[in-house]
């Protein structure tokens, strides 16, 4: 049994492990909670998970009414899992964190039920915290992870690059008219949550790189305006990393792995709102292990990133 959910960052290595398992013969089920998004990612990769009706943890946000409504289906969720469970009688249960693992893990400990927990960030989340004082083994995406102690670092699974042409690539994107063959590709992709000040920040640098062709993905209409190319979100990333000659994106654990695994000339910006600053431990690890990889400030002036982006 596979449990992930919340962001995309916990889903795809989930996926990407469930599926490498799946290969060596061995029956998978996944877990996942009830956000729009989970549920997006799940069927895109022709998955249908077990459903918690759960959309975050009780302690994640600042409205108290929410945050009972949190506690109320908790406790639903705990008794419907906790069934499911039972029925389906699991060899090993393997948790890739965030909110959604919390109740797995606590029904795990409860049957005696093997479990791990894969931790994609550099610094521990909740549920991987308790984990830890529950006696189950961690694995880490990166070498340092801060807020625990007993770890084995295993890195971060993710999805196989299947590169295509260049020209191959813009012509799927529908972008072959609007780029021209010898033209340098900035992309950008502010993960699945999206970002508005990542998104005013790379507007400004694209008007310092005139020479450049930016493409966005973003979750807001598609259109072409001078050299910026606005498209739709997409799970399948392969035609547009096939098409980067720079990335520049936010610091998820699982987004820095694929630009790693593809060898891309990486622009990381780190999210400063992410849970324990993770997103900026992120970046840092990831600059430590890959050398085309540089850090930038969402606070940074535009005409510095199209400098960076220059000496790219």
């Amino acid at each position: 049994m596979i449990v992930s959910g919340g962001t995309g960052g916990h889903i795809f290595p989930a996926i990407v492990f469930g599926n490498e398992l799946k290969r060596s013969g061995h029956e998978i089920f996944y877990i996942c909670g009830s956000r729009k998004l989970e549920l997006e990612i799940y069927n895109a990769s022709g998955i249908s998970p077990h459903i918690i009706d759960l959309s975050g943890s009780p302690l994640g946000s600042s409205s108290v009414l929410k945050n009972f409504g949190r506690v109320v289906d908790l406790i639903k969720g705990f008794k419907n899992t906790y069934k499911y469970i039972r029925e389906l009688k699991p060899d090993l249960i393997i948790l890739f964190g965030g909110y959604i693992s919390f109740i797995p893990l606590i029904i795990a400990k409860l049957k005696k039920i093997p479990a791990v927990i894969h931790e994609q960030n550099a610094a521990a989340g909740r549920v991987t915290r308790i984990a830890e004082k529950l006696g189950v083994q961690i694995l880490t995406g990166w070498p340092e992870c801060k807020g625990i102690k007993k770890f084995n670092y295993a890195g971060i699974p993710v999805r196989e690059p299947e590169r295509i042409s260049r020209q191959e690539a813009l012509k799927l994107l529908g972008l072959e008219k609007f780029i021209a063959p010898d033209q340098k590709i900035i992309g950008i992709t502010g993960g699945s949550l999206g970002s508005v000040n990542l998104r005013e920040l790379l507007i400004k640098t694209a008007a310092l790189c005139k020479n450049y062709a930016f493409i966005f993905l973003s979750s807001g209409e598609i259109r072409n305006q001078d050299n910026m190319h606005f498209l739709k979100s997409r799970w399948d990333m392969n035609t547009f990393y096939s098409a980067c000659d720079v990335l520049i994106c936010r610091s998820g654990g699982s987004t820095l792995a694929e630009a790693m695994k593809w060898n891309i000339n990486t622009i990381t910006i780190p999210w400063p709102q992410s849970a324990e600053h993770h997103q900026e431990l992120n970046a840092l690890e990831f600059s430590k292990l890959f050398s085309n990889g540089n850090i930038f400030s969402e606070n940074g002036d535009p005409e510095n990133l199209a400098e960076l982006i220059k000496k790219f």
